[in-house]
């Protein structure tokens, strides 16, 4: 099983998609602003993160290239964005991209 961390401003968006990951067999936390989430990476490894990339606090991409320097660098980074518009497959820190809301079968087939 993997370690997950889910980011989002939205405790509500965050938590559930931390108790699908746990119900799947999953090891999952979560950060509720990019401070936080870089703090946390910097701490633990983790396999995978879930990224929101509007955060109240800072830029969802400036919150990749931190964890990208800590103990989680290589994790798989996924981003989550609610727009279309958002989505810039040029950035190489994010490997995957999820619209909101995810589906769960969308989300289910990242973690394995």
């Amino acid at each position: 099983m993997k370690k997950i961390l889910f980011v989002d401003d939205s405790k509500d968006t965050a938590d559930a998609l931390c108790a699908f990951g746990s119900a799947l067999g999953h090891t999952c936390a979560v950060a509720y602003n990019g401070e936080s989430a870089v703090s946390q990476a910097a701490e633990d490894t983790y396999d995978i993160v879930f990224l929101d990339l509007m955060l109240p606090d800072t830029d969802g991409i400036a919150v990749c290239l931190e964890i990208r320097k800590g103990r989680s660098q290589s994790a798989r980074i996924i981003a989550l964005t609610g727009s279309n518009e958002l989505i810039d497959k040029e950035r190489r820190c994010i490997d995957a991209w999820l619209l909101k809301p995810p589906r769960m079968d969308e989300l289910e087939q990242l973690l394995l």
